[in-house]
C-alpha cells in the first residue's frame, strides 16, 4: 500500500499535482510584471533610468540579457549600468550618458534570462504589455557585433531572441 493511500489520498489522484511541479528544465515560472519606461512611450525624461519588475528573483549576472539600443534592436547599444534591487526582482539600468532628445530607443530582453530556480521567463504574455518578438532576422543577423548563432545559447529561447520594447524621449 502506498503511503499516499495510507493518508486517505489515493496515489494516483496527487499524479497531476507532482506531474505540475518544475525543475530547471520544467516550464517557465517567472514574468516580468512591470517595464518603465511604458513601452511606446513618447516624451520621455532625457535622463530616465529603465526599471524592469519580474514576477520571482531573477538569477545572478542577468543584467547581461539587457540592451539598451539607439533607434531599434540593430542600432547601436548605449553604455549603462544595471543593478538588482535587494529581493533580485527589480532591475534598474541607468545610462552612462543623458539619452539623446527626441530619439527611439529600444530596450531588448533577452529570451535567455532565468530566475533563480533556473526557470526561462515566460514571455508568452508580454506582447500584451506593449513587446514585440526578436528574431534573428530582425537583428540583421547580429547583435552587437556577434553572429547571431554565437548569441544562441544566451539570447535564444524557444526560437526567438526576446522581446523589444520602445520609447522615444522628449
Amino acid at each position: 500500500m502506498s503511503r499516499f493511500t495510507s493518508l486517505g489520498v489515493p496515489a494516483l489522484a496527487l499524479l497531476p499535482l507532482l506531474l505540475g511541479c518544475s525543475d530547471s528544465t520544467g516550464p517557465a515560472t517567472s514574468s516580468l510584471t512591470a517595464i518603465s519606461p511604458a513601452p511606446n512611450a513618447t516624451a520621455v525624461n532625457t535622463g530616465t533610468t529603465i526599471v524592469l519588475t519580474f514576477q520571482h528573483s531573477m538569477s545572478p549576472g542577468m543584467e547581461q540579457y539587457m540592451d539598451l539600443h539607439t533607434g531599434g534592436v540593430t542600432g547601436p547599444t548605449v553604455p549603462m549600468t544595471c543593478s538588482w534591487s535587494p529581493d533580485s526582482t527589480i532591475l534598474t539600468c541607468t545610462p552612462s550618458n543623458p539619452l539623446a532628445p527626441g530619439t527611439q530607443y529600444t530596450m531588448h530582453v533577452g529570451a535567455g534570462m532565468t530566475d533563480t530556480q533556473g526557470h526561462r521567463l515566460g514571455m508568452g504574455d508580454w506582447t500584451g504589455q506593449g513587446g514585440h518578438w526578436v528574431d534573428g532576422g530582425m537583428m540583421g543577423g547580429t547583435h552587437d557585433g556577434q553572429p547571431v548563432g554565437a548569441m544562441d545559447d544566451h539570447w535564444r529561447h524557444d526560437g526567438h531572441y526576446g522581446m523589444t520594447f520602445t520609447f522615444t524621449t522628449a
